[in-house]
């Protein structure tokens, strides 16, 4: 074999060597831009996601507070009836007047978690790397559902008070409930041993404290959601 001819397979060798290395390098270069495009698009998915939680956890923090605010209204008359509970006449008629509503409030919250629901099954968690930023977010919703259940068993329990006042009393005392006087609403269910349990007991079912901590949780983890936004 010539030296041309083998200078000739050198060549075509070296050509051919460089092509490749052109051909491989353009596919690296392409599969990091789309690595590089798949790694924002999946942030900017995982933003998005988390400003819809965001959006959800403030609207749930003022459901919440609203919801305090209510239950703390309803504990203020029941701590001054029991102070008087066998003398209700003591308390002045515009006091009870302003709270009769009350008796029969229902308490639960409004609260959401479907935008949380929607990043659960979206498996775009998977990109967020603070593992214990996830588990507190889960703790939190957690526990906005742990105040929701309170509520409602504070509710339950109030309202199976009232029930068995009106199916144990006569239909004079229902009429004068219903119609007689101020004084009748409030002396007439503190007169049945189970409403009038609810009245000592029923703040043991729910507290302040359990709301404020929840509120707290809930600040906190908005403020996380914030840092991981950026």
């Amino acid at each position: 074999m010539s030296k041309k001819h083998n200078k000739r397979i050198v060549s075509d060798f070296t050509r051919y060597t460089r092509e490749l290395s052109i051909v491989i390098i353009g596919v690296l270069i392409t599969l990091l831009i789309t690595n590089i495009i798949s790694d924002r698009t999946k942030h900017n998915e995982v933003k998005r996601a988390l400003t819809l939680v965001k959006i959800e956890l403030e609207k749930n923090l003022h459901q919440i507070g609203l919801a305090q605010q209510k239950w703390e209204t309803e504990q203020r008359i029941y701590n001054l009836i029991k102070q008087h509970i066998d003398k209700i006449e003591e308390l002045p008629v515009d006091t009870l007047e302003r709270y009769m509503k009350v008796i029969g409030d229902k308490h639960s919250l409004t609260a959401s978690n479907d935008s949380y629901e929607v990043l659960k099954s979206s498996l775009l968690m998977q990109y967020i790397k603070d593992k214990d930023f996830l588990s507190e977010l889960s703790k939190t919703y957690g526990n906005i559902s742990l105040i929701d259940n309170k509520l409602n068993n504070y509710t339950n329990t109030k309202g199976n008070g009232l029930n068995h006042m009106i199916n144990n009393i006569d239909k004079i005392s229902l009429e004068k409930w219903t119609n007689g006087s101020v004084y009748d609403f409030y002396s007439i269910p503190l007169n049945d041993n189970v409403f009038r349990l609810f009245i000592y007991t029923g703040n043991t079912l729910i507290s302040s404290d359990e709301f404020e901590k929840c509120k707290n949780e809930i600040k906190s983890i908005i403020n996380e959601i914030g840092k991981q936004s950026n």
